[in-house]
């Protein structure tokens, strides 16, 4: 894949592609496609199966991401969110890893900052794992490899996961490298437990227990700080 510029209307995009899937650009932007189900429509991102020429995707918009200003000026030194996504997705791919196949990222930028983006994958028709205690092995198993590989799912929430013919397929991840001290990993598998109750009974040896316990807690009481924290700032911002 390759960084090429696209003019569209007034606007300058950048695309993230390979040069045969440069025409979906167009396709998408002029929303010359069918939907077919949305996946996903809440304040952080919008999430649709869609189709393109006889072909199933997935179109993923990171409103929260495209809007916030304090993520917006990170943007003037890294990666948009779309652009993160798929690179993330390549590095799977590199690793050997099972995830969904990248197709397309777009970013429009402002003064050097991504003011929008959106990005496309194919799409896996696969069963989710969430509430499938069958699949939960699996699971950790694909989790223990992306760490084996050296690196973090950034998002292993058990609706990440989806099963297809024998394997687990790893969405909707931000993959970086594992730190040094193990409480990344440890961290990874306590944010799992956290969304499949039950899940730890399948988790095996885990080394550094300690760890796992403390990255537990750590959840507990951040989920705690970031909530009141929200309420905080609600009330200032609808204070007269």
């Amino acid at each position: 894949m390759k960084i090429t510029s696209h003019i569209y209307g007034s606007d300058q995009w950048r695309i993230l592609c390979s040069p045969e899937n440069l025409t979906l650009f167009e396709a998408v932007a002029r929303k010359n496609y069918t939907l077919k189900n949305p996946l996903k429509q809440h304040h952080r991102s919008h999430v649709y199966h869609i189709e393109v020429n006889g072909k199933d995707y997935v179109l993923k918009i990171p409103l929260e991401k495209n809007k916030r200003w304090w993520i917006r000026f990170t943007t003037l030194f890294r990666d948009g969110e779309a652009f993160k996504n798929i690179k993330g997705m390549l590095k799977y791919e590199e690793l050997g890893l099972h995830t969904t196949k990248p197709v397309l990222a777009a970013e429009k930028r402002e003064s050097g900052m991504v003011t929008d983006s959106w990005l496309l994958y194919e799409y896996l028709d696969g069963e989710p794992c969430l509430d499938h205690e069958e699949y939960y092995p699996l699971v950790i198993d694909e989790l223990k490899l992306i760490h084996q590989r050296g690196y973090l799912h950034g998002d292993p929430q058990i609706r990440n996961f989806l099963y297809k013919e024998g394997k687990i397929f790893v969405i909707d991840s931000n993959p970086k490298r594992i730190g040094l001290t193990g409480f990344s990993r440890a961290y990874e598998f306590a944010y799992l437990r956290k969304s499949a109750p039950g899940i730890e009974k399948y988790f095996g040896k885990i080394n550094n227990w300690w760890l796992y316990r403390l990255a537990f807690w750590y959840d507990i009481y951040e989920r705690k700080f970031v909530r009141t924290r929200r309420k905080i700032k609600k009330l200032l911002l609808f204070k007269d």
